[in-house]
């Protein structure tokens, strides 16, 4: 951006500070417009897959908990199923584990193992041992490929589907409690159905929130369904009554023992008594395994966790994890923007730095911000609540740009000007008249000096000597056009450049401004001239003669010297000189 486009200055009458402040008054328009954008991108899922990762390394940092002592999990691995001698097992080892397992006494069993089909032998005992078992509850699939569970069972009570809700890059963070088929039947989750089992016998049942239909009351906790657009999610599938998984830890929540040592009765006494017992695979080659924020890790540790969180939650009151309302999110990303604009507008009128010093500041403000934002994200996180991480940064990082790009401008224009009289500076001045000198087009120039300012000072004090030539600067300034500069020379000099003007439109100009100086009508009683203050001017217009723009400055100092020594208060040119 350059001044020639912006009427050289003309319109410009802020100081430096006056800039800064007038970007800082914009806090309630810029910021607003950022947090508009970055709430349009994050509903877009622009934010997604980038907050969701955020979310997996806040599991991976956060503390991990303690062993859950109400689940234990049987597993059977690759050692296992070896073992015991194929896969599926048969009816009669399933069955004899089931038997095992009840006999001391378990709140429920669950078993994420399908057996929608006879595996002899043992199918009629395996038959006799599930429906004379009322606290085991069996799995089954919905999604295609579906799988049925034993047609026998009751199927309210025995059975829940055990498919999960996979996000777009396969990591589960979801827990799905339950669905409704196009009958309008509602079925519950495998984990849901464990859970609320478990539960009952405490006396525990869920209720709908007063004022709210989709809200649970849960014993000591309450909670809702996962929104589409909740927190880092973008349109997200929230089919069926979903919540966030909030996991334990990474290993060693629940306590487990082998398929292997339960059917030899190798494991400590009374491990099973009272709890909820699941039964599930880690064998790598049944491929029953899930990407959590943790890795990847077995089906059956999936359930664990969401029958976990569900039965801690009604019962010990722990947290589930939770979001921030959009409108409140909303006001968080507005306020980060508004850090971004005020940080940095106040950091830079904070003082005369280098330009190292500076671009060192600017990058620790930035970086120091981000990881306080981070931080309080973590923070939020450790109390269960999921604070979006990316808005926040994102719009912290664009206010922050467009007030460096900002106010870079108005440094930079506050650098070209004249602080006391609110025009073109000397520097800025030079700088303009080489570049038009340079064109090699018609080019004039006008040297200003005020008459017997130091009289004046002498007479009014330094104080109104400045309001003097604040005064007489604006009256140069309103004289020139657009495209043509007017600047402070030095002390009560003016000078003004008249790019592509001839001598005598330039004459015309400089008559003009000593007309409109006279016209101000400042009193100047120590004036040898007159009763107000007056101007003189020379003019100079470039000619082949002139070497470089030195030469036509010399030549509009000699005229403003003949015009002094001519009376003053008028104006001369340079070629009218004999």
């Amino acid at each position: 951006m350059s001044f020639n486009k912006l009427n050289p200055l003309r319109r410009i009458n802020k100081s430096l500070i006056g800039a800064i402040d007038k970007v800082q008054s914009s806090i309630f328009t810029a910021p607003i417009l950022i947090v508009t954008l970055v709430l349009a991108v994050q509903l877009l899922g622009g934010f997604q897959l980038l907050e969701l990762r955020f979310l997996d390394k806040l599991f991976e940092l956060r503390p991990a908990e303690s062993l859950d002592p109400k689940i234990v999990i049987v597993t059977f691995d690759d050692k296992d199923i070896a073992k015991v001698g194929n896969w599926p097992f048969s009816d009669e080892i399933v069955a004899r584990l089931i038997t095992k397992v009840r006999s001391d006494k378990p709140r429920v069993i669950g078993l994420d193992v399908y057996r929608n089909l006879p595996v002899e032998p043992g199918f009629e005992e395996l038959k006799k041992v599930f429906t004379s078992t009322p606290n085991l509850i069996v799995a089954e699939k919905l999604v295609e490929p579906s799988v049925l569970p034993p047609p026998y069972l009751d199927y309210k009570k025995q059975v829940g589907f055990v498919d999960t809700v996979v996000d777009q890059e396969g990591t589960v963070r979801r827990g799905l409690l339950s669905i409704q088929k196009p009958n309008g039947e509602l079925v519950y989750g495998f984990s849901t159905k464990i859970a609320l089992q478990y539960l009952e016998s405490s006396n525990i049942f869920p209720k709908l929130s007063v004022g709210n239909d989709l809200a649970v009351t849960l014993g000591k906790t309450t909670f809702s369904p996962l929104d589409a657009y909740q927190a880092g999610y973008a349109s997200a599938d929230n089919g069926g009554y979903q919540i966030l998984l909030n996991y334990r830890c990474l290993q060693g929540c629940f306590q487990e023992v082998s398929l292997k040592n339960v059917l030899d009765g190798e494991y400590p006494k009374d491990l099973l008594r009272d709890r909820v017992v699941l039964i599930g695979s880690t064998a790598e080659s049944l491929r029953d395994f899930f990407y959590a924020p943790y890795g990847k890790i077995p089906g059956v540790h999936i359930h664990a966790n969401l029958i976990s969180q569900i039965i801690n939650g009604a019962i010990d009151n722990r947290p589930f994890l939770q979001t921030y309302p959009k409108w409140l999110e909303g006001i968080y990303i507005l306020v980060c923007s508004s850090i971004g604009v005020i940080g940095i507008s106040s950091f830079l009128r904070g003082g005369n730095l280098g330009k190292n010093q500076f671009i060192v500041g600017i990058l620790s403000f930035l970086l120091i911000s981000m990881l306080i934002l981070i931080l309080i994200s973590y923070i939020s996180f450790l109390a269960s609540f999921w604070l979006p991480i990316f808005p926040a940064i994102s719009s912290f990082l664009l206010s922050s740009v467009i007030a460096i790009i900002q106010l870079g401008e108005k440094f930079r224009y506050a650098s070209n000007i004249d602080e006391l009289t609110q025009i073109a500076n000397r520097r800025y001045f030079d700088r303009f008249l080489m570049k038009k000198f340079q064109a090699k087009q018609d080019l004039c120039v006008l040297i200003c000096d005020v008459d017997h300012f130091k009289l004046y000072n002498d007479s009014y004090g330094h104080q109104s000597g400045d309001t003097c030539l604040k005064q007489v600067a604006q009256a140069i300034n309103k004289s020139v056009r657009s495209g043509e500069l007017a600047g402070r020379y030095g002390g009560e000099e003016f000078a003004v450049i008249l790019p592509q003007t001839s001598y005598e439109a330039a004459l015309a100009v400089a008559e003009r401004i000593v007309k409109n100086v006279r016209s101000l009508n400042i009193p100047h009683k120590s004036s040898k001239t007159s009763n107000v203050v007056t101007l003189s001017c020379g003019v100079a217009c470039m000619t082949a003669e002139d070497s470089s723009s030195l030469d036509l400055l010399i030549k509009a100092d000699r005229a403003l010297y003949q015009a002094k020594e001519q009376g003053r208060n008028q104006a001369v040119g340079y070629n009218m000189q004999q």
